[in-house]
This record gives C-alpha cells, structure tokens and sequence, in this order.
C-alpha cells in the first residue's frame, strides 16, 4: 500500500489517464474485468435513494478502488488502497451515499500491462441518510467569478459542505492566479486545486503550501486561454473545516509576441 495523504483521499482521482466505457456495476455476485496501466476500468451505478455503497475487487496485480460522482470527482471516503490480508490486489470501500444519482467505480491498476481482476457490488438502501445537495458542490454547479473580484464564501463539513467549486473565463490568453485567506478571526486550513480542459482526474494545479505559516494561505497560477473554464476547488486537506474564507484572482497578461 503506498502512502495517502487526506487530502488525497478526500479530493483526488488517482487514474492515470481516461477511463475505459463504463460497464453496469455487477450486484449480488462477482464477474471478471481488467485494467490497464493506461486506462482504469470503469462501472457505473444508478441508485435511486441514499444509502450505503460496497464494492469488493480482487486480482493479482496492485490495485486501487475508486468511487466518483457523476460529474468525475471522487467522493470522500470513496477510495480503498488498504491491501487487505496483505494483498496488494484486494480491496474493499463502503461509501455512504448521501444523494441518489449516477455513480461510477473506477478499478485502477498501478504498473504497467493488464490486470485482470473480479470485482462485485451492493446496496443497502438507507432513505434515513439523504441529505440536500450542496449548491456548489460539483463542478457542473460550480459558483462563475469574475476574475479580479475577490468573493467571500465558507465550508463546513459537519453539515456536508465538503468543498466548494468555483469557475472562471477568462477573456484573454495569460496566467490565472488564484489565491485564498481565511476570514478575519479564523482559523481554517484549506486546500486549493485548478482544473482546466474540462476534465477533473487530475489538477493542473494545487496548493496545500499554508503560505507564512498560516494553513488557509494557498495559491495557485496556471496559464489559460480565452474563453476555456478554468475550475477551482476549494477544500480542507484534512477532510474537517469549518469556517468562511475568501478567494481572489487575478489575470497576468502574457508578455508581448507570445
């Protein structure tokens, strides 16, 4: 098992590269799959209330085990790279779904070639544990900021508000800079991550720096282009926060002739 920061855990997908033509989920009894090094395979699942997701995988290779939401970001707890019995290919994850929706597993191999692997879900359907959808909680829903306009915002995990998604268009080919602080009397420790190109496997870039020693001073620059979204994720590393903050951006101009 390799190492997992939290933050990890709670906020990024470990796929390399895209995933494979999704598949219906096997419920109740196991069937075959495989994964590549290049490609994870990927199941989808439609649940109809709240509840708790369990899915199992065991193959021979080293593999981790991912859930994600419809929109491609993982969920917390939604990922098992714990090696069960000493096995590397062995994992097991039980999410609490809280929302019913379009999910999707992703069995992913580390290494290179294939892997071939059993994999196989259920669902104890559990309405008790519906909670309402966070308003920014996806990047489809994300809050549009206008670039140069700092915006005042919160987390608080305790009440499902595990992150927040910002998107920016930016009018002209430059550098976006995108930096937060915590609100005045807080204290709060968070997690900045930039998305563009429309996919969210993996951040162009992230800060978890916490700048002159304060765990909400983060920042990030990524060059852009004219009218391509740039999303921004705002979350805590540790997966707990609780508090407001506020995020600011800027556009640096790309020098003359480039």
């Amino acid at each position: 098992m390799r190492p997992l920061s939290l933050a990890i855990v709670a906020c990024s997908l470990l796929v390399p590269g895209p995933a494979r033509a999704q598949t219906a989920l096997p419920m109740g009894a196991p069937e075959r799959g495989a994964a590549t090094g290049e490609q994870p395979a990927a199941y989808a699942v439609k649940l109809d209330t709240a509840g708790v997701l369990t899915v199992a995988v065991q193959g021979g290779d080293d593999l981790v085990l991912q859930l994600t939401d419809a929109d491609g970001q993982a969920l917390p707890e939604g990922l098992s790279d714990q090696d069960l019995q000493g096995s590397t290919g062995t994992e097991v994850m039980s999410v609490t779904i809280a929302r019913p929706g379009e999910y999707r597993v992703l069995v992913s191999l580390y290494g290179s070639g294939t892997s071939q692997f059993e994999i196989a879900g259920s669902f104890l359907s559990f309405p008790p544990f519906e909670r309402p959808e966070d308003p920014d909680g996806r990047p489809s829903t994300a809050t549009a900021l206008t670039i140069g306009e700092a915006h005042e915002d919160s987390l608080d995990t305790t009440a499902g508000d595990a992150w927040d998604w910002f998107v920016f268009t930016p009018a002209a080919d430059a550098t976006l800079a995108v930096a937060t602080r915590a609100a005045a009397g807080v204290q709060i420790d968070l997690q900045l991550d930039v998305y563009v190109g429309g996919s969210f496997d993996t951040p162009a870039d992230s800060s978890d720096q916490d700048q002159q020693d304060d765990a909400a001073n983060e920042a990030v620059t990524v060059a852009v282009r004219a009218g391509q979204p740039v999303h921004v994720r705002v979350s805590s590393p540790l997966g707990e926060a609780k508090g407001g903050y506020r995020i600011s951006s800027s556009l640096i101009s790309a020098p003359a002739g480039r």
